[in-house]
């Protein structure tokens, strides 16, 4: 049967183990002890019974032949565990019992009582027990007689553990007084015959007073001891230079309280003599002069025998090259074992030959039987060590050894050579890295893990040596793991400031984490922005040994942010625009219908042409001032209805009217040259857009020849094929025209070439360039079904070609005059705060039979309304006017009128969201500035409702 252990196990054991009775030889007293219990209990059996770990070993028996037995058996290690009497009958009674090995068989126990063996610590390390074949009773006298015995048998441990502690003691000071005497005696025998000169001395008015000198002393100083007792050095022959020199040595060494050491010549009859010396001060007691103590050794042969003992700096010096761990050299002549370590000994289990190595007994062949046992590949093994024996090759060779019990050694080896440079022996370094390696196929495993996550995971040591490269960081910065593992970041990132690392490094060192934004640049030299967070790893000892480095590409991200930024400034511009443009296209809005109505008055041609080129270019202002508005605010080009802007368009007649601007604007330097195919075929498109297209890129082409050049526009009929079309992912396959605006200026970079129509970019100094131009090149032309591409060559020029489709229906070269509605006498209220606008739009209605009043802000137009809305069946209104806005005015109008029928004029292409979402009915929009004709169209289409 099992039985629980003590939770405090540990303390116990310890316990038991510091009497060290286990497994002793019997000892009358507690025999005595154990005897006494069976005879007041009157049982056969009595056992003092001390509980180890894994067993029950008898300290003294009674009726049992056995001297120990397991752990699990029996009652004792209940008593042990509860810490109290434990007494049972009849075990055949107790069911928890009843089926025990010793119940069932031999020794077949019927009665147990157990008194526990308590020592003065409180720990429970034995019972004392008696045990019966048959169920009996025990009294409270017998039971209190054991325990008197259990105090009894603890104190018999108390006094045996002391005697056996006083023994010791009395051992250690006898061992002690033993060794005292031997070294005084070994001390005053090395005085008397130590090869170096030995002595004391005091310091006395500027000189050195002898107290003893040993007879070497004597000896070199030419000398007896008796004769050098209690003399000055100076009445000696000493030098007043030596002197000096001597006592500054003794002063710094009662100043310090530490050796002193130097080494000085002397002239002997004999020639010149090199000393080493070492002087110290001697505790003094209290009212005692400070004496010291001297030890001079002749190191004249040392130093003469440098130079032949080059060959020990030389493996001095190789040890040194790698790590000094298990440490062994061989002379490749003799196969005599030179030198090992004890660490030799353990890493290859050889410590029983250690002894015999150190006595020269065995060479290298000796020992290599009992290496040979652990080496898991010993043909590989041997076939390595011959490759090491080749005498040219001088290099330091690493490689690694597979052990049978799973060890990894790292062997590095190197030749040793004497002054002479002749290869004499070879030194092995040996490192066990199993450890090492278990780690590295961990951080392998856990790398597969990392593998998936998306950020750039690297682990680097304290020595910034990368251990871990995950696959997202080969992908962000383009360098394999095999080409990164085990090198210094500093190999890598080149370019990174040392100061900035280093203040990161002491950070995460202080703190354990830190995070930030980081510049950073790939293999190719890319430069990225990353996210990066720095965390210190510690191992199982609490010890920082690594940083894990966690690195997200936010590039992107901060592109955006940037694009963000300068389009927030965009609607501020775009704001200011609005409020602009609505002004303009009152200006323009009189100027449109002044011209329309002079053409109907003037009919000389040349008036008329004057009238056409002021309608056409406020038009033209109107269009400009809509695109800048519209891409300002990022509103798209709607129209009223519907109605597609775009006609059909034969481009040369763009191309001419472009040239002839470009060429009275631009500086005489610049040669402009168009050539355009015959019968070019026309196009579907808007014209304003596409003069926005060739204006930019002109423009462009100017600044791009500062100091002059050509400027090419040419247009011809191109079939684009299949072929073609795989070449280009926006073509189609069709008939285009295409457009080359070349020049002969500066030309673009190759770096930046793919970046010119990203928003924004621009490579124009800081106000003259806001990097819109040909993005608004490239979003007009592929909203007409085109594409673009580009060439260009530093110093040569650039040149962009524009890819049309082409259509086959007829050319509308020109506005046709239509016939224009002509009003009924209807009543028109007139509402703008603009008065050049109100007389001009007055009077070209009143000239179609139309009647118009007129209202310069809503309060007005709200009186007027109301006393004539008999009359009145439309309202023509601004949206933005003083005092109350158009909105609001519409609002009180319908309230009046739910029919009544509302033309709504703006400059702002965004008053159109008005009917959108208030879903009035009998009211349309026209945007300002407006043509005649198109009013009244509009008012006609209004009027059919």
């Amino acid at each position: 049967m099992k039985f629980p252990v003590s939770n405090n196990e540990a303390a116990r054991l310890k316990t038991l183990h510091q009497y060290k009775i286990l497994d002793s030889s019997p000892e009358e007293p507690f025999d005595d002890l154990a005897l006494l219990a069976a005879q007041i209990c009157n049982t056969p059996i009595a056992v003092i019974n001390l509980i180890d770990a894994h067993r029950q070993w008898f300290k003294a028996k009674v009726g049992l032949d056995i001297q120990e037995m397991p752990r699990d058996a029996g009652f004792c290690p209940i008593c042990v565990l509860e810490g109290k009497v434990l007494v049972i009958p009849n075990t055949l009674a107790d069911e928890h019992f009843a089926t025990a090995d010793i119940v069932t068989s031999e020794p077949y126990v019927r009665f147990y009582a157990g008194i526990p063996l308590i020592v003065p610590g409180g720990e429970v390390i034995g019972t004392l027990c008696v045990v019966d074949k048959i169920p009996r009773q025990i009294t409270p006298q017998q039971l209190a007689g054991l325990e008197s015995i259990s105090r009894l048998v603890v104190r018999q441990l108390e006094i045996r553990r002391n005697l056996a502690e006083l023994s010791h003691i009395n051992e250690e000071y006898k061992d002690a007084q033993l060794a005292l005497r031997q070294s005084e005696s070994t001390l005053h025998s090395f005085f008397e015959s130590a090869p170096m000169m030995m002595g004391i001395v005091e310091l006395v008015d500027n000189d050195i007073l002898h107290i003893s000198d040993n007879p070497n002393t004597a000896k070199f100083l030419g000398l007896t001891p008796e004769a050098m007792q209690n003399r000055l050095a100076r009445e000696m022959g000493a030098e007043k230079r030596d002197l000096n020199q001597w006592i500054n040595y003794y002063r710094q060494a009662e100043l310090t309280q530490l050796p002193v050491r130097f080494e000085y010549s002397y002239e002997t009859p004999q020639g010149q003599t090199w000393l080493s010396a070492t002087v110290s001060a001697i505790a003094k007691n209290h009212g005692s002069s400070q004496q010291f103590a001297y030890i001079v050794e002749d190191i004249t042969e040392r130093k003469q025998a440098e130079n032949e003992l080059r060959w020990q700096e030389a493996l001095l010096r190789s040890m040194n090259s790698v790590s000094p761990l298990a440490l062994y050299v061989v002379d490749n002549r003799t196969d005599d074992i030179l030198y090992f370590n004890d660490r030799f000994c353990e890493i290859w289990k050889i410590e029983h030959l250690k002894k015999h190595m150190e006595a020269q007994k065995l060479k290298n062949q000796d020992i290599l039987p009992d290496c040979f046992q652990l080496i898991a590949d010993i043909a590989g093994f041997t076939a390595s060590c011959q490759a090491l024996q080749d005498e040219t090759n001088r290099s330091v060779i690493e490689d690694e050894i597979s052990f049978n019990d799973g060890r990894i050694i790292r062997r590095f080896s190197t030749q040793i050579r004497n002054t002479s440079a002749k290869y004499f022996g070879r030194l092995y370094i040996f490192e066990d890295i199993t450890a090492r390696k278990q780690v590295e196929q961990k951080l392998r495993e856990q790398a597969a893990l990392l593998d998936i996550t998306t950020d750039a995971i690297v682990v680097r040591d304290l020595e910034n040596k990368i251990l871990l490269w995950n696959k997202s960081a080969e992908k962000l910065y383009a360098w394999k793991a095999e080409e990164v593992i085990d090198k210094n970041t500093d190999e890598i990132w080149v370019d990174e400031s040392v100061e900035e690392q280093q203040k990161i490094y002491q950070t995460v060192l202080a703190h354990g984490l830190w995070q930030g934004e980081l510049n950073k640049k790939t293999k190719f030299g890319t430069e990225i922005i990353v996210e990066s967070c720095w965390t210190l790893v510690h191992d199982e000892y609490s010890q920082a040994n690594s940083i894990l480095v966690i690195d997200t590409d936010i590039t992107q991200k901060k592109q955006l942010e940037h694009q963000f930024l300068r389009a927030q400034r965009m609607e501020s511009i775009g704001t200011l625009a609005s409020g602009i443009a609505h002004d303009l296209n009152n200006v323009l809005s009189p100027i449109l219908m002044s011209a329309h109505l002079l053409k109907n008055k003037y009919h000389d041609q040349e008036t008329q042409q004057i009238l056409s080129i002021i309608e056409n270019n406020a038009k033209r202002g109107a269009n400009l001032v809509k695109q800048v508005l519209s891409f300002a605010r990022g509103i798209q080009g709607n129209t009223y209805g519907g109605i597609n802007q775009r006609a059909v368009i034969q481009v040369k007649y763009l191309i001419s009217e472009m040239q002839q601007i470009v060429e009275q604007t631009f500086p005489k330097s610049i040669i402009i040259n168009a050539e355009i195919q015959p019968n070019l075929s026309p196009i579907c498109g808007d014209i304003t857009q596409l003069d926005q297209v060739l204006i930019n890129l002109c423009l462009n082409a100017r600044d791009a020849m500062p100091n002059g050049g050509t400027l090419t526009i040419t247009a011809e009929n191109i079939w684009i094929d299949k072929t073609y079309v795989q070449m280009h992912l926006d073509a189609k396959v069709g008939s285009y025209i295409v457009i080359k605006i070349s020049d002969t200026g500066t030309g673009i970079s190759s770096s930046i070439l793919d970046r010119i129509f990203e928003p924004f970019f621009t490579t124009k100094e800081f106000g003259k360039g806001t990097g819109l131009g040909l993005s608004t090149v490239i979003g007009i032309i592929k909203g007409h079904g085109g594409f673009i591409t580009v060439s260009s060559s530093v110093g040569k020029g650039t040149a962009f070609k524009l890819y049309l489709p082409a259509v086959y229906t007829e050319v509308v070269e020109s506005l046709i005059e239509i016939e224009m509605p002509i009003g009924n006498g209807e009543w028109i209220l007139l509402v703008d705060d603009e008065v050049s606008i109100q007389e001009i739009t007055k009077t070209s209605l009143e000239n179609y039979n139309y009647k118009v009043i007129t209202a310069g802000d809503g309060e007005k137009a709200l009186t007027l309304y109301k006393q004539n809305k008999d009359k009145i069946n439309t309202v023509i209104i601004d949206m933005m006017m003083p005092n109350m806005d158009g909105a609001t005015t519409i609002y009180k109008l319908q309230n009046i009128n739910p029919q009544l029928k509302i033309i709504i004029i703006s400059g702002l292409g965004m008053n159109e969201n008005f009917l959108l979402e208030n879903a009035y009915q009998n009211i349309v929009f026209l945007s300002k500035p407006f043509t005649v004709q198109e009013l009244l169209k509009t008012l006609a289409q209004l009027k059919s409702q």
